[in-house]
Formats: C-alpha cells, sequence, structure tokens
C-alpha cells in the first residue's frame, strides 16, 4: 500500500531552498549576480593549475553565481593542452567558433571551464528546455521571445526589445550548445533579432558566436513530411549551416581529439566508423557479439527482441538489486522506455513512496528535471540526475535504492550509501545590471526535488551526453533517425559494457550525408 510525504510547509521549502543552495556553493539570492575576481587559474580540486607548453595563461575569470552544481568540473578534471588552445581562442579573439568532436571529447567539460574562467559578458543558450535547465541556461527561443513554430517571415516573428537591446549591447559573446539540434529557421531569427536590438546590420550584429556540438549525433526536430520538404526547397536542409545567416568560411573550426570516455583503442575506431557510416562487415559481426538471447531477460511484444537484463531482473522478481549489476536500458522510442520502466518498479514487492517537488516562481511544467511525483521503492534503480558538490556521484550514475523514509532516501552508488537532500533547478533569464555592466542570470523559478528518477530505461535523446559503464541497447524496430545508433553505443564505456536486444544492421547506421559533405568541407577549409 503506498503513502505520500506529508507536503512541505513553505518554511520547511525555503529551509530546504536554503540548503541546498548553500550545499552547491551558492549565496540564497533571486538575481544570479557575476562576481568579478582575479588571482591564479585553478584546475578542479582547487589546486594551482599551469598553462601547457606555448600557450599563454588563463585569466581568472568571474564566477558565475546561482548556477550551482551545474558548474561543477569532474573530479578528475585537468586542463589539457588541447583546451588551454581552446580557451586562449575563445577568451583572446573575436572569431567565431564551432567547437566540435567525437563523442565524449569533453565538449560539454571544456564549455564548463570556460564558463567559469572567461572574463567576458557571455550568454549561454540551448535549443531545448531540459537542457537548457541541467546546464543552467535559457533557451533560445526564450532570450529572443521566439514563438514555438517554423519561423518563416522574420519582421513578423522577431521584435526590437528594449530587454533584449540592454543585453545585446553589452554582450561580447553568445554560447549555443547543442547546436546540432538548432534548426536553420531558428538560426536565421537569432542572426535578425540581434541586428535589430544592436541596431548593426554585421552577422548576429556583430557579436562573437561560439557554437558547441557534434553534427553526427541527434539532428534538428522536424515533424511531418510538409515540414522535411520545406526545409528542403527553402534552405536545402534542416540543420543549423543551412541557414542563410550562416557562413562556414566566417568560423574558426575546432574538431577535438582526446576522448576522455573510451579507452580501448579498438572500440573507439568502431565507434568512429559507426558515426560516419564506414563501418566494415566485419566490424559489424564484432560489434553483433554483444547480442544477448531474448529468452535470458524478456521481450516487448511488437517489436525486435529486447528488453534489459536488468540488476532487478538478475536479482529476482521483487527482490531489491545489486549495486554492482546495475545496466542501463537505451531505447529508441519513449513508449519502449516506460514501457521497461514501469515493469521493473511494478516488479518490486517493497512499500511506494512518493515525494512531491516544491516550486517557486515560475518553472514550466514541460522542463520539469524529473517527477514532480517522484514514486520510489527499495530496490528501485536509479540514475543521479546532478552532479554531487560532495563528488560521491556525477550527473548520470546509477544507484539501488536502500532505505526511505518520510524526509529521507539513501542509495548505494558504487558500493557507497549515500543520504540524499533535496537541490534546486533553476530557471535562468538573462538580464542587464546597469550597476556592475554585466550580464546577470536572473533567477525567474526553481524547482526543489531529490536528484534521482526510477531509470531502468532511457531514450536515446534523452542518454545524449551519458556515461555509463553498462547498457543493453534496444532499438526496437530500428533506428529511424540520423546519428542513433552512434549515440547509444557511444554512451558506454567499453564494449564489453554493451549489450544488444538484436543485432545492428546496416539500415540501423544512418548518417545524413549532408552532414558529411559539410564535415569535408570544413576538413578541407583547414587544409587550404
Amino acid at each position: 500500500m503506498g503513502w505520500n510525504t506529508k507536503q512541505n510547509t513553505k518554511q520547511n521549502t525555503r529551509q530546504d531552498l536554503k540548503k541546498a543552495r548553500q550545499a552547491m556553493g551558492q549565496d540564497v539570492q533571486k538575481a544570479a549576480r557575476p562576481e568579478t575576481g582575479r588571482g591564479t587559474r585553478q584546475d578542479a580540486t582547487g589546486g594551482a593549475a599551469t598553462a601547457g607548453p606555448g600557450h599563454s595563461s588563463v585569466p581568472a575569470g568571474r564566477t558565475e553565481q546561482g548556477l550551482g552544481a551545474t558548474l561543477q568540473l569532474p573530479e578528475n578534471f585537468t586542463l589539457t593542452e588541447e583546451f588551454a588552445r581552446v580557451f586562449d581562442l575563445l577568451e583572446h579573439t573575436r572569431h567565431n567558433v564551432f567547437i566540435t568532436g567525437r563523442a565524449g571529447t569533453g565538449k560539454s567539460t571544456l564549455l564548463t571551464y570556460f564558463r567559469r574562467r572567461t572574463a567576458k559578458n557571455i550568454v549561454l543558450l540551448a535549443p531545448t528546455g531540459i537542457a537548457a535547465v541541467t546546464i543552467g541556461a535559457q533557451t533560445i527561443h526564450s532570450f529572443f521571445r521566439l514563438p514555438i513554430r517554423l519561423l518563416n517571415d522574420l519582421e513578423r516573428d522577431v521584435h526590437p526589445s528594449s530587454r533584449l537591446r540592454r543585453i545585446a549591447g553589452s554582450l561580447d559573446m553568445v554560447i549555443v550548445d547543442e547546436v546540432s539540434m538548432v534548426r536553420a529557421d531558428v538560426l536565421d531569427a537569432m542572426d535578425y533579432s540581434l541586428r535589430l536590438n544592436r541596431n548593426c546590420d554585421a552577422p548576429f550584429g556583430g557579436l562573437q558566436m561560439v557554437f558547441f556540438g557534434d553534427l553526427f549525433q541527434l539532428p534538428p526536430v522536424v515533424a511531418g513530411r510538409d515540414l522535411e520538404h520545406y526545409f528542403a526547397a527553402t534552405y536545402g536542409g534542416p540543420y543549423f549551416f543551412n541557414a542563410r545567416s550562416f557562413a562556414a568560411r566566417s568560423f574558426v573550426c575546432v574538431e577535438l581529439q582526446h576522448i576522455f570516455r573510451q579507452k580501448d583503442r579498438l572500440f573507439i575506431d568502431l565507434l568512429n566508423s559507426i558515426r560516419e557510416k564506414t563501418c566494415t562487415a566485419r566490424e559489424l559481426v564484432l560489434l553483433n557479439s554483444r547480442v544477448v538471447s531474448s529468452s535470458a531477460h524478456g521481450s516487448v511484444p511488437g517489436s525486435r527482441p529486447c528488453g534489459a537484463p536488468s540488476a532487478a531482473s538478475l536479482a529476482g522478481p521483487g527482490s531489491p538489486a545489486s549495486s554492482e549489476s546495475l545496466v542501463m536500458s537505451i531505447c529508441a522510442t519513449n513508449s519502449l522506455a516506460d514501457q521497461i520502466n514501469a515493469a521493473r518498479m511494478a516488479a518490486l514487492t517493497t512499500p511506494e513512496h512518493v515525494y512531491e517537488a516544491d516550486i517557486e516562481g515560475d518553472f514550466e511544467e514541460k522542463y520539469y528535471p524529473t517527477e514532480y511525483r517522484l514514486t520510489l521503492r527499495v530496490g528501485a534503480q536509479v540514475m543521479m540526475l546532478r552532479n554531487d558538490p560532495g563528488q560521491r556521484w556525477v550527473n548520470g550514475s546509477l544507484g539501488v535504492v536502500e532505505k526511505l523514509s518520510d524526509r529521507e532516501i539513501a542509495v548505494r552508488i558504487q558500493g557507497s550509501l549515500c543520504i540524499l537532500e533535496r537541490v534546486v533547478w533553476e530557471a535562468i533569464e538573462y538580464s542587464f545590471d546597469p550597476a556592475s555592466g554585466r550580464i546577470a542570470g536572473q533567477v525567474k523559478g526553481s524547482f526543489i526535488q531529490y536528484p534521482l528518477k526510477p531509470a531502468w530505461a532511457i531514450t536515446i535523446h534523452k542518454s545524449q551526453g551519458q556515461t555509463f559503464e553498462r547498457v543493453h541497447i534496444d532499438l526496437g524496430r530500428g533506428a529511424f533517425a540520423h546519428g542513433q545508433t552512434y549515440v547509444a553505443l557511444s554512451r558506454c564505456t567499453s564494449l564489453e559494457g554493451i549489450t544488444l536486444g538484436a543485432p545492428i544492421r546496416p539500415r540501423d547506421v544512418l548518417v545524413d550525408d549532408q552532414v558529411r559533405a559539410f564535415m569535408a568541407s570544413l576538413a578541407a577549409q583547414k587544409l587550404s
């Protein structure tokens, strides 16, 4: 019989909010103002870091307050020569830059490092609400006040704004993360808005533009054949590089080379062949040696063999799972992931506990990072959704719920029992602070909840950026979009950590020829 936790009083909510923000090293404040400081550059552990050979030193820039764990660097972070060179390019020039690289090359880490250390006035934007909340950014549509539809009439869709004039007039740089998912019409609307609101007819109003992303991963969402035909006829394709405002020769392309996620050269080469659609029959045979029998872990009707050999199933029906056997099932569709998660949770016989989130200010439901009513049972497999300030886990770590009470959740993660506290996700809106002359991330709303969710399965789309030790990849009826198979496979740290519900077929390796041609043109441009 399930039971709900008692609703927190307003006082308890504020105490939780204060404790969560303090745990993330924040002052409890609504307006998050940047703080400028000077000093020795430091590495992730707080020790002094030195520039690599041939690099200029990195200035001790400002720290963005109010963004908490979003700005944490990995525990073992070291400033590589590659990262130092890119930092200097961003910080000490006005070049537009496109930063790309294979999965696991540290694009997000580099972005975090730059954001912590830069002395420039920047805004960080993301194409989706969940991505924005996760990294402490604002969505492109929210920042530019763009309607959520096809933007095919810029004079109708983009307007002058006193708010944007104040912000854009003091900006040095606009950073767009996950740029592979930005549609051509959206980039053109950004360009038009910046020209309009900066009263400058130079591309993007004369601002330095920095794009992060891997075009071989997930593409922009274009729903329906009519829109596909529109983008093909109007732009030549839906990607940001198809936009009229984008000129490849005005951007410096940096392709990060060092891969942190995987160490085995054979697996790295296999992933690269999937990424660029150059895989041979021999490589597919090697990959498909990871197929497991569906009889070992069930199947879902109407699809190819699938389902994950999860911790719950290995421990037996209704039994708490062992933290040594955790597997994340990566699925092509939401319905398949939801079906697996519901079945695994229903198999547990332990009592149900429900924890309600608290909302402060304006935080849209579609951007909730986890369930508003978080339902858990002892024995449930969960995924952590934030980096822990105490470095006991990172965003994406898997664990098993071991103890539950009214106001406490204990999860075993990598052999350690961790007592969780509620944390704060903040919806950010950029504004200009005339007193400091800086751009400030104004907190317009907060979502306060425990930083986890039940997760035996996750979609490929939601897995982007995550790292897992063991995955079961379930393509259902097969991959249906560019980059899906590559994203799913590259989440895992090793080939030995992967199991497949069915063989990967040549037709599951989907790569858009436009992307291949564009990336080849960038490579040729660098050589010329």
